[in-house]
């Protein structure tokens, strides 16, 4: 039910995250001027996280739940302060194949904390529900909650993949198609055009991704 970025791949992204213009992106987020020195050190190691799957959310069936959306890396300031770059495949606006590149970035850790509560068999789970967004640990039975679940009546239960499917259907039904999150809305460089891994289904020139919609502010970053 999830489709998986091989390691290999996600060594790539994270080496993407040390590039300068990366390295500038987050120092622009952090509010670090041009030119001040400060210390920037960014991990060796990223989170994929995972989104639904487009076409398993129209039609269901043997389609994986959930695929790769984007890799996050955290760097941190010498104050103490972490920022997020969120890694994916971009298309240059002149041709050629897509390559990894940092396309956002917020102002926390929340993809690495969520990390360290992902059991061996599980990949993190970005889902944007009728409360907004949720995060959960996800594996092929389930998905097991791991926020707080903002605006319910009681605390946040596991939900099994037949009742979150269950509640797809029933939220297309009423509100037509369910649209997977994307990255923060922060800036990305001139010249690039985000894609995003949706599924080994959807191949474009030299395994590129399709392109999905940015997230529609940092506000939802909290939710």
């Amino acid at each position: 039910m999830t489709e998986r970025l091989p390691e290999q791949e996600v060594r790539v992204a994270v080496a993407a995250a040390r590039t300068p213009a990366a390295v500038n992106l987050a120092r622009t987020n952090l509010g670090i001027p041009a030119g001040q020195s400060a210390t920037l050190r960014v991990d060796d190691r990223g989170t994929v996280v995972h989104h639904l799957d487009p076409a398993f959310a129209e039609r269901g069936g043997p389609l994986p739940l959930a695929v790769p959306g984007y890799v996050a890396v955290t760097a941190h300031a010498g104050d103490g302060r972490a920022v997020t770059l969120q890694v994916a495949r971009v298309a240059p606006a002149g041709g050629g194949a897509p390559r990894w590149a940092a396309v956002a970035a917020a102002q926390d850790a929340t993809e690495a904390d969520l990390a360290q509560k992902l059991e061996a068999d599980e990949v993190l789970f970005e889902n944007q529900g009728p409360r907004g967004r949720e995060w959960y640990a996800l594996d092929d039975r389930a998905l097991r909650p791991l926020t707080d679940g903002r605006g319910r009546s009681g605390p946040p239960q596991t939900m099994t993949i037949a009742s979150y499917t269950k509640a797809l259907r029933e939220r297309a039904a009423s509100a037509g198609p369910a649209v997977p999150p994307t990255v923060a809305d922060r800036p990305h460089r001139s010249g690039d055009r985000p894609w995003f891994l949706v599924g080994g289904a959807a191949v474009v020139a030299a395994g590129g991704f399709v392109a999905l919609r940015h997230r529609r502010g940092r506000a939802d970053r909290h939710r």
